[in-house]
């Protein structure tokens, strides 16, 4: 009942999809004042409705000094940070797992000396928060100085940041002038981080037996030999390469060419057939993830799909990172409007093991194993795994055995 209820006031939405006065206004007050600006000018506001109390005549008084401050703060901000040249160049971030906290990189280039420049990124989703680098001074003639900020992330997702800029504050430090850059980047937001420990389902019952020569290489492999690996669980003894045993203190294995297929498939099924069943598609994807991570390591994800589609696994260490950019790119659950399940269409029949991970169970003759997330299905088939909503919240410990 708890996740039920977090999911559905995060899942509320807390900005418009399209910015009218007020929101203009709001940015206008965040981009050009200081936390120190924003301090006197709400003030002078509570000044103002302090003056309409009968009698106390001190709280205009400081409302009218506060208004002249501000003029002339105002006039400095023209007269002084305006003139200043810079430019923002060649911005990038990294990519982060939910909670984890990104770093926005720029080049800052200046034509006049600059006392104080701080880099920001501003104007962000509800779920990101914005944290504004250290003050620095900037000289003339200098190359382009690298700045940092940083950007604390709550939710996956992929976020268009469109308003990185170098701040200038004005004298007084109340009023300050941004120069943003001429453009946008993205930043993806991965699955929270879990650990697939063990994963005995994938070759439980005879549904398991099609995945049983992908993590047994010994009974398919080839003649040639290959090179040596650290071990890895499942490994056969007779593989062990005794000579870096006893040079490293710990246990490698011979790896031979494997005469086999492509590899495993591994699909995601983002349909959400009901109102409930939607807090759970965050789970899915978690799940998905930490899967993904364990065949990869393994080297025996061949294909992966998101409903339909196929996502491009350029191998190696870039196969990982296709996989968890998709990932990152899939649209939260809608609150008002579900996605309905529709029939698993791949472009070319699959011929090697499928494994699917949905919220509900499908009924597609090319799937071998299933991993379901949710709370009404009852089944004792070796080639289903349910996970209940109790079992969700164990999986946020870091590790998965499934």
């Amino acid at each position: 009942m708890f996740t039920f209820a977090k999911w559905l006031i995060n899942a509320f939405p807390r900005a418009p999809k399209k910015s009218g006065v007020l929101m203009a206004v709001y940015f206008w007050w965040l981009d050009y004042f200081t936390p120190a600006g924003r301090a006197f000018a709400s003030l002078f506001l509570l000044a103002m409705f302090a003056g309409a109390v009968p009698g106390f005549w001190a709280a205009w008084i400081f409302g009218g000094l506060d208004f002249l401050l501000f003029l002339g703060l105002v006039f400095s901000l023209f007269v002084t940070a305006k003139r200043s040249k810079i430019a923002v160049e060649t911005v990038s971030v990294n990519r982060v797992r939910e909670g984890e906290t990104a770093t926005v990189t720029a080049y800052v280039a200046v034509r006049s000396t600059i006392d104080c420049v701080t880099l920001g990124a501003n104007r962000l989703p509800p779920s990101l928060t914005g944290i504004e680098s250290d003050r620095e001074k900037i000289r003339k003639g200098e190359p382009p100085r690298k700045m940092e900020c940083h950007v604390r992330t709550t939710r996956r997702g992929s976020f268009m940041l469109t308003k990185v800029s170098a701040n200038v504050p004005e004298i007084m430090g109340l009023l300050r002038w941004p120069y943003g850059f001429n453009g946008s980047v993205e930043l993806l937001v991965y699955p929270r981080a879990l650990k697939v420990q063990d994963f005995p389902f994938l070759t439980q019952g005879p549904s398991g037996m099609a995945f049983a020569p992908f993590l047994m290489p010994s009974l398919t492999r080839g003649m040639n030999f290959v090179g040596v690996r650290e071990y890895r669980e499942g490994d056969s003894l007779r593989d062990l390469h005794h000579k870096a045993f006893a040079r490293y203190g710990k246990p490698f294995t011979k790896e031979f060419e494997v005469e086999r297929g492509a590899g495993v498939i591994l699909l995601l099924d983002t349909a959400t057939p009901g109102f409930k069943s939607r807090q759970y598609l965050e789970h899915a994807i978690r799940i998905v993830a930490a899967v993904g991570e364990w065949l990869l390591e393994r080297e025996i994800l061949g294909r992966f799909f998101i409903d339909s589609e196929e996502i491009a696994l350029s191998g190696g260490s870039e196969s990982r990172k296709n996989l968890l950019d998709a990932l990152a790119r899939i649209p939260p659950a809608s609150l008002a409007h579900g996605k309905q399940p529709s029939p698993w269409t791949p472009a070319a029949r699959p011929m090697d093991p499928v494994l699917r991970v949905g919220l509900y169970e499908g009924e597609d003759s090319f799937v071998n194993k299933q991993i379901v997330v949710g709370t009404s299905i009852e089944s004792s088939r070796d080639s289903l795994l349910v996970i209940s909503p109790a079992d969700c919240e164990k999986l946020e410990s870091g590790t998965v055995v499934l």
